[in-house]
């Protein structure tokens, strides 16, 4: 990647992504792929301030020799130190957390399926400790993408390798609103703008309860949570680190919590998902009162099944989101088989963990004050995409009035 782009992109990580500030310490979990973006990152973030760069670097080929080594009940542990080294940056209130993603949609196609489930058990152990800050609402933090051959391979495979690296380094820079000639801070806060003008029109209805239906078969209703507010980019950290961050980019979403007692119907997914390094294909759930009760697939179900049926919190609803099909990355035309990137190409709901940010207090009521109104508490949140070119969105408000939100894939306003 030219050094401009690398050295923007790390500017509104920093100045938009966790908007950090001085004396703040930044928790930069990457991979060795992602190392000449991290190594921008330290640098500019002592640049505007940060006290420390504490850095953890995970690389997906060590990672694949102990998965193929280790035994699972070994595999399942996240190590006592590990979760400290994280917590340890956290608690004080004055860390951000900030996360450099790479895909490798094969590498572990080989690999057994129970000790890949047991890895990714442990992998979810540790983000649950920088989840508790998230929920609580205490994190400014953010993820994102960066390219290498093997996924760029993947989404390009028409393209020599050095064709398709660079169509993949084009894409995310698209995404990310970063080229060379404009200034990525400016261009991110009209996109935050434009994303609460919508979430704000959604707010306004108040709306009871949804039902989302699709010429793929989705045809589900759920109720929102009582008191919802719909959350973008643009209102995160609003309620107690009073300052605007960006959780998660790229972003096109507006987003919500679904009362997890209510969900009734079916979701057929439009994407692909990789699940604990497996590619789980052509699926779709069925709720009943709330509670996913079924499930099938064309290619590792068994992987959907541990992840969805693991107690009764992962087999309930947890988000629901909302994104038009003219998403910059939707009209790119590829399956990128990476869920922060696929969610912000369509429609999506996730079962697992709701957000307290998405009701009005929700950062300052108790777990138990947030289940009562319909708040899912659970150990996982697995996005998945159902957004279509004719997806339709309708909501009923609390007098029985049906709005239509989207229609043929897109807002109607």
């Amino acid at each position: 990647m030219k050094q401009i782009l690398t050295e923007k992109l790390a500017r509104v990580l920093l100045q938009v992504g966790v908007n950090i500030k001085e004396g703040e310490t930044v928790l930069l979990q990457t991979d060795t792929n992602a190392l000449s973006l991290a190594r921008e990152i330290t640098r500019q973030a002592f640049e505007l301030g940060a006290k420390d760069v504490q850095v953890r670097i995970d690389d997906p080929y060590i990672n694949y020799e102990r998965i193929k080594g280790a035994n699972s009940e070994v595999l399942a542990e996240a190590s006592e130190w590990e979760k400290e080294s994280i917590d340890s940056v956290l608690r004080d209130g004055k860390g951000v957390q900030l996360g450099l993603m790479v895909t490798y949609p094969d590498l572990y196609n080989d690999l057994d399926t129970e000790k890949l489930l047991s890895f990714a058990k442990m992998k979810n152990d540790l983000r649950n400790i920088v989840r508790n800050y998230i929920h609580k609402g205490v994190l400014k933090w953010t993820g994102t993408i960066y390219p290498n051959l093997e996924w760029a391979k993947k989404v390009y495979p028409e393209l020599s390798d050095d064709e398709a690296y660079k169509a993949l380094e084009e894409a995310i820079c698209l995404m990310m609103r970063v080229d060379e000639d404009s200034d990525p801070v400016e261009n991110w806060k009209r996109h935050c703008e434009e994303l609460s003008v919508r979430s704000a029109k959604l707010n306004d209805y108040n709306f009871k309860s949804l039902h989302i239906t699709s010429e793929l078969g989705t045809d589900i209703t759920m109720d929102l949570v009582k008191g919802h507010i719909w959350c973008s980019a643009g209102e995160m950290g609003e309620q107690k680190v009073n300052a605007p961050y960006v959780a998660n980019m790229p972003t096109e979403e507006v987003f919500t919590d679904p009362d997890f007692r209510s969900v009734n119907g079916i979701a057929y997914a439009s994407f692909p998902l990789i699940m604990s390094g497996k590619m789980v294909k052509d699926f779709w759930i069925r709720f009943e009162n709330g509670v996913a009760v079924d499930c099938g697939a064309s290619e590792n179900v068994d992987v959907l099944k541990d992840a969805l049926f693991k107690d009764e919190t992962t087999r309930r609803l947890g988000e629901v989101a909302l994104v038009s099909k003219q998403s910059p990355i939707r009209k790119l035309g590829r399956v990128f088989y990476n869920g922060l990137i696929d969610e912000n190409a369509a429609c999506h709901l996730a079962f697992g963990a709701s957000f307290p940010d998405c009701v009005k207090g929700g950062t300052d009521m108790s777990e138990e004050e947030l289940k009562d109104l319909g708040v899912n508490f659970s150990v996982s949140h697995d996005d998945f995409m159902i957004g279509s070119d004719d997806i339709k969105v309708v909501g009923i408000t609390h007098d029985g009035k049906e709005v239509s939100i989207m229609e043929h894939g897109d807002f109607v306003f």
